[in-house]
């Protein structure tokens, strides 16, 4: 198989991938991967995974984590089962390592690879960091697993990909792109090719207005680092189905279990713990039949009148309005709200936009809910690398 690399000025380096080569590389150290560049990190990454080697992949742009390195005593994972490891964000807290063994993420491609098997896909365009492990997954282990070629620059214009993508193309993406192609004038018949979608929500009207736009469709993946994938969905589908070796259910608050091959079975924060490949999540769900329907995380629900609205529905309402370009909403609990929980909303907007601004859009939208509101304005909203809004506090 072949990886070519794009540059800004259309430059062109093609590398032959051969896997056997590789199988005499084994090093003693852990390699350290790192978000700066596609090309490196993937180079690096097919080197740990064929010559068995380990190595820890993470977002060079997040300051939580790189100090989380520095201050890492790394003897204590030489005994440890695991080809990489990956570090949460640290969005929502201090960030966790995740450990993955080989078997854990080829169990998961050979499942992936069954599923995609009915596209026939030739080529595969990336346009996320391999450093995540949904681009390890899909970006990367996929096609070298079955042959097939990588198509990568570092950064992606709308155009640029579009030009790119010919007949069975598979493009592993994020919906910033999906919402991109969509605003583009020029339409392309894709029919023959696929999108994948994953990292952040994809809203069902968009994702409609893709799939006719382009006669294409997109599957969305959902998962964390820790679960490895959980389930997929197409288009503009209510429903999630689990990929085949998960298993699924509730606690008592209705919040998704996971059991699954491809769950981490060691995760690292202060120490390490056993996860018997079983993860709690803090995802509300409603399962019907042998489906489930996404209601949001529970840190992202906030309840009302014995209704729950989740803060992704508001981010996507306020980032539907022309003045504002992002929104980062959570739930917090303050004794002094009415209510008890309010809603802290940070925009990403040139203009001064007040509480009862807000209010007004949101009971448009919403009726006649009453939130508790701590607004921010900001001149920026910054991501990670693989497009997750930061949560700000």
């Amino acid at each position: 198989m072949t990886l070519s690399v794009y540059d800004d000025n259309k430059e062109v380096r093609n590398y032959t991938i051969e896997k056997d080569s590789y199988k005499n590389h084994k090093k003693e150290e852990i390699a350290f991967i790192d978000s700066q560049s596609k090309e490196s990190s993937l180079l690096k990454l097919i080197e740990v995974i064929y010559g068995d080697n380990k190595g820890i992949l993470f977002d060079k742009n997040n300051r939580s984590i790189e100090e989380r390195l520095k201050t890492l005593d790394f003897k204590k994972f030489e005994n440890k089962d695991f080809s990489f490891i990956y570090f949460t964000s640290g969005t929502t807290g201090n960030p966790v390592g995740a450990l993955k063994t080989k078997e854990n993420l080829l169990l998961e491609i050979e499942q992936l690879t069954i599923l995609l098997k009915k596209y026939n896909i030739k080529k595969v365009i990336v346009t996320v960091p391999f450093i995540h492990v949904y681009g390890t997954l899909l970006g990367a282990l996929y096609p070298l697993e079955n042959d097939i070629d990588i198509v990568i620059k570092e950064h992606f214009l709308p155009n640029d990909l579009l030009d790119m993508v010919d007949e069975y193309t598979m493009v592993v993406t994020t919906p910033l792109y999906i919402k991109s192609l969509n605003k583009l004038d020029t339409k392309k018949d894709l029919n023959t090719s696929i999108f994948i979608s994953s990292t952040a929500p994809l809203y069902p009207e968009i994702a409609q207005e893709f799939n006719e736009n382009f006669s294409c469709d997109v599957i969305q993946i959902f998962g964390s680092t820790e679960t490895g994938g959980i389930a997929y969905k197409y288009n503009d589908s209510e429903f999630w189905t689990p990929i085949n070796k998960v298993k699924i259910s509730q606690n008592e608050q209705e919040e998704l279990k996971v059991f699954s091959p491809f769950v981490s079975n060691i995760l690292y924060e202060d120490d390490f713990k056993k996860t018997d490949h079983q993860i709690q999540t803090f995802d509300y769900v409603e399962i019907i039949d042998d489906k489930f329907k996404l209601i949001g995380r529970s840190s992202q629900i906030i309840k009302v009148a014995g209704k729950r609205y989740s803060t992704i529905q508001i981010e996507n309402i306020l980032e539907n309005q022309p003045n504002i370009q992002k929104a980062v909403v959570y739930v917090s609990l303050n004794k002094e709200a009415l209510r008890g929980e309010e809603l802290n909303i940070t925009l990403q907007s040139n203009e001064n936009i007040l509480v009862k601004d807000i209010k007004m859009i949101l009971k448009q939208e919403l009726l006649n809910v009453r939130f508790s509101i701590n607004l921010k304005i900001v001149n920026e909203i910054k991501t990670t690398a693989v497009g997750k809004k930061m949560l700000i506090q």
